[in-house]
């Protein structure tokens, strides 16, 4: 049976990613990283840290003013998708477990730091399962590597994290202890 180890992050579209992000922090939540959506180049998306640190929130929004998510499905203000944090060993049994179980998904899709399968829930909402390709060690700070990561990322002068920002933040983090 697939045991799940938490919400990941639920992603919220956003019509003005600025005055989201400044919401968001008011309500305590940290900003980690912005980029671009991989997906979609007329939008970026912004990884924020809840509480402890054991789970995020994403949002994504228009890279431009002029750009109206609104007129987009499903539109501004409603969850693109849940998603839910699984170990890497589970993410190579995934397939095993979806067609014991009877469920229909996506092949895994590696993106960047991330590995992904996308399936809908029986009323239609899209789930995802996420994998880190490399984990970090246990008790070692989720935000705190992905905030190291993405100032490597930031100096490397690339848009998107990658694992290997990840591994390298990472070792930075058990070098300082």
């Amino acid at each position: 049976m697939l045991q799940t180890l938490g919400i990941a992050y639920p992603a919220i579209f956003v019509k003005d990613m600025q005055e989201s992000l400044n919401f968001y922090r008011r309500l305590g939540l940290q900003p980690l990283y912005v980029e671009p959506n991989r997906d979609d180049e007329e939008s970026i998306c912004a990884m924020l840290a809840t509480g402890d640190g054991s789970t995020f929130l994403q949002l994504v929004g228009p890279t431009h003013p002029d750009v109206d998510m609104a007129e987009a499905s499903p539109g501004v203000g409603s969850l693109q998708y849940l998603s839910f944090h699984v170990s890497m060993e589970q993410m190579h049994e995934i397939y095993y477990w979806m067609a014991s179980a009877g469920v229909k998904g996506s092949e895994e899709i590696a993106r960047g730091y991330e590995r992904l399968v996308f399936m809908e829930d029986p009323n239609g909402v899209m789930i995802v399962l996420i994998a880190w390709e490399t984990e970090p060690p246990e008790g070692m700070s989720l935000p705190r590597v992905l905030a190291r990561a993405a100032k490597i990322r930031d100096a490397a002068g690339v848009p998107f994290v990658e694992d290997e920002h990840i591994k390298q933040a990472i070792a930075e983090l058990q070098a300082e202890g």
